[in-house]
């Protein structure tokens, strides 16, 4: 998920998101064994080749919609070069829509926040004029490696005699509806700025790789007809082929293996979270940098969820789905998610046997994850300003919102979190002051705050945190200052620096110290007294996390009761 600069936005539509290939240059091939793929441009100023679209896995069309990912087919006809476009089907939800333009109007050009603004902000604000059924494809598990050309020269010179460097692998976010490796609509997330700190801080920095994997119906259709012929949270196991294609092949680039550290934001950073986790699970990295973790607090689907799919479809079955075009499929999976209610993403993460055991915040605290994984977390002051409805300023209306975001949410457990979590007081006891303000708690919490707290929990004191607290901290306003974002640039130079110096650091040496004013200073671990590093408009200072303990471990044992 992103902020949208809508000017932007248009020249970017029109002029086309990929990079052409430097003009004369012989550009280097690598032998995946599978096939062969070339680098599709190389940047003569950080010197760093970009290896686009790489395949990873089949196409997951027919016979393979709605199932866990297969291996890539051989292929070694042509030599590849990824120069063809590869977005996975999206969908964008009506009332997030509305959100995107209030976040780049409140981060990026410093306009004044206060709620009563945000609120009026989010009513104004026009849809993103982008037709979610253009562009993509089901055809569209690839990943991208971006290369410093010294460390793939070294590589191919010494093939088994070459450690290799560390790999930073990209996660986006989304709600697992939208989102591609490289941003959608518009190219954000470019990893220049991040590799180019990763070779200042050290001699070699380190290979950045970004993953495609299936979003909305094609991802997390769930139910039993799924169970039966099909596999759950197939965007999830999407995931998992990616980073087991980084175990097997990125030594081929000058990557090592045993070095890898997973980022992801939101959804993203939910997921990659949910890759560590079960009973006797072992990650495949070593690191993780989860930027907002997010996960739906109940891991159901709506009622009734599979159903409308397959009428929107207008067939019986998942085996007559399989049967269907593209286009149909892709059409059926915007408009149903385009429908859905504030704050409800209909399609996401469930529970599963294989993939999704319990919900993260339960399996965290019965230890059930792999505890080798070292830990970097974040997340933003102001989360759940974006999963809000303006128009909710009554507690009827607030319980309304709940419920359609949240599914399996029973009247008794409505009463219970209305009545006594989060009781309508507005003097500030409860930190808020009013409807508003308290569904913004209420969602805070559910989706990000206490997967943040249970992750840093988990791990004994051990793991490192940060609260991006830069005004007003909306959810995806970090983003801008992760990557070298040319729509959207941050507002404060200090913070993108303080930002980029900790997730390039940890990555390469697992400690993600900072540079302010160009002098290192120490990150504290999270400890016994929850110590995070708060990165704001003032510049950075040591805090404590203020997460509700008590709210978090309501969630909790409403999580187990599942």
């Amino acid at each position: 998920m992103r902020s949208f600069n809508l000017a932007a936005l248009a020249l970017s539509i029109s002029s086309g998101s990929l990079a052409a290939p430097t003009s004369g240059r012989s550009l280097p091939i690598v032998d995946l064994g599978y096939e062969l793929h070339q680098a599709l441009n190389y940047n003569e100023t950080t010197e760093i080749y970009t290896f686009s679209n790489i395949r990873y896995a089949q196409a997951p069309t027919s016979k393979l919609r709605f199932r866990a990912p297969a291996p890539p087919l051989v292929d070694r006809g042509a030599v590849r070069n990824g120069s063809e476009h590869r977005t996975c089907p999206q969908a964008i939800p009506a009332w997030q829509s509305k959100a995107f333009v209030p976040i780049d109007e409140f981060s990026a050009s410093g306009k004044p926040f206060n709620l009563t603004a945000w609120e009026q902000a989010i009513e104004d604000a026009p849809p993103i004029p982008i037709d979610t059924t253009k562009g993509t494809t089901e055809d569209c598990l690839f990943l991208d490696v971006h290369v410093p050309k010294k460390i793939l020269e070294r590589a191919q010179r010494h093939p088994k005699g070459f450690h290799g460097v560390p790999v930073l692998v990209w996660v986006h976010g989304g709600g697992f509806v939208l989102g591609s490796k490289t941003g959608y609509p518009q190219p954000t997330y470019n990893p220049d700025l991040i590799m180019q700190k990763g070779q200042e801080y050290s001699k070699d920095g380190f290979i950045y790789v970004a993953i495609n994997y299936r979003l909305g119906a094609f991802g997390f259709l769930s139910g039993p007809q799924v169970l039966q012929d099909g596999d759950q949270n197939a965007g999830i196991l999407d995931q998992r082929f990616a980073f087991e294609w980084v175990q097997h092949n990125i030594h081929l680039f000058g990557g090592a293996p045993d070095r890898v550290t997973a980022m992801g934001e939101s959804g993203g950073g939910g997921s990659i979270l949910a890759l560590m986790v079960g009973a006797g699970v072992k990650a495949p990295f070593s690191q993780v940098i989860s930027q907002s973790p997010a996960m739906n607090p109940t891991i159901a689907a709506p009622a009734g969820a599979f159903e409308e799919f397959l009428s929107r479809l207008n067939v019986s079955s998942l085996a007559e789905a399989r049967e269907l075009d593209s286009a149909a499929v892709i059409r059926a999976n915007s408009e149903q998610v385009g429908a859905a209610p504030p704050t409800s993403y209909v399609f996401g993460a469930v529970k599963d046997a294989k993939s999704m055991p319990a919900h993260l915040d339960v399996l965290f605290h019965r230890g059930e994850f792999d505890k080798s994984v070292k830990v970097l977390s974040s997340v933003n002051t102001l989360e759940g300003g974006f999963f809000f409805d303006p128009t909710a300023k009554t507690d009827d209306a607030v319980r309304k919102v709940i419920t359609n975001g949240i599914p399996n949410f029973n009247a008794t457990l409505l009463d219970e979190l209305a009545n006594q979590i989060y009781p309508p007081i507005f003097d500030g006891s409860q930190g808020y002051t009013d409807n508003q303000s308290r569904q913004i708690s209420i969602n805070g919490d559910a989706y990000f705050y206490c997967n943040f707290l249970a992750l840093n929990e988990a791990t004994k004191g051990a793991a490192h945190a940060y609260e991006f607290g830069v005004s007003p901290g909306v959810h995806t306003q970090d983003l801008a200052y992760t990557f070298d974002d040319p729509y959207s640039p941050p507002a404060l130079a200090q913070a993108r620096e303080t930002l980029v110096s900790a997730i390039t650091n940890f990555a390469v040496y697992g400690r993600p110290d900072l540079i302010v004013d160009g002098q290192a200073k120490h990150f504290p671990s999270w400890g016994s007294t929850k110590q995070q590093v708060t990165i704001g408009d003032r510049g950075s200072t040591v805090t404590h996390s203020a997460v509700n303990e008590k709210r978090c471990a309501w969630w909790r044992a409403l999580h187990e009761s599942q």
